[in-house]
């Protein structure tokens, strides 16, 4: 398990680079502040290259613990390989550290100075809430991400 939450994975599949990424195109609307609301063939907000892409799944209301999916495609000689890597947007890392490290130097301020124990394990008791229901959230994600990219790519009916 690591600190900073994120997961990794390699797809192999019989599928041309460019069939891919002309797959993921067709259902990737460029980020910006006017987005259409009512397309139904849109499924994930980013872009999309023709050996790389930086997408996310299309939310109809705000999700902090939503990855970001970076991935990046290479041909082979049998079809392609696809490297993904799912992140956590910079703001959700930074809400994470922040609260994170704040409730750890609160808890340490307890136990050291003020020597108020009860307080220091609230305090410590706060951090591990806030990380554990970050990784919960985010591995959800990671799986609803995840099985969105698979129908993309036909990889599951």
């Amino acid at each position: 398990m690591t600190v900073i939450p994120h997961k990794s994975e390699t797809l192999v599949l019989p599928l041309s680079a460019e069939q891919i990424t002309h797959s993921l195109r067709a259902v990737t609307q460029p980020a910006t502040l006017m987005q259409e609301r009512n397309n139904n063939s849109v499924l994930f907000i980013g872009n999309v290259h023709h050996d790389k892409f930086r997408i996310s799944r299309k939310v109809t209301y705000p999700q902090n613990y939503l990855p970001l999916i970076v991935g990046r495609i290479e041909a082979s000689s049998r079809g392609c390989i696809i490297f993904l890597r799912y992140n956590l947007f910079f703001s959700s890392f930074l809400f994470l550290s922040f609260w994170s490290v704040f409730t750890l130097l609160v808890s340490c301020f307890f136990v050291f100075y003020q020597k108020e124990y009860g307080y220091a394990c609230v305090a410590f008791a706060a951090c591990l809430a806030n990380y554990t229901v970050t990784i919960l959230n985010f591995n959800k994600q990671i799986k609803m991400s995840r099985n969105l990219i698979n129908r993309t790519l036909n990889l599951t009916p």
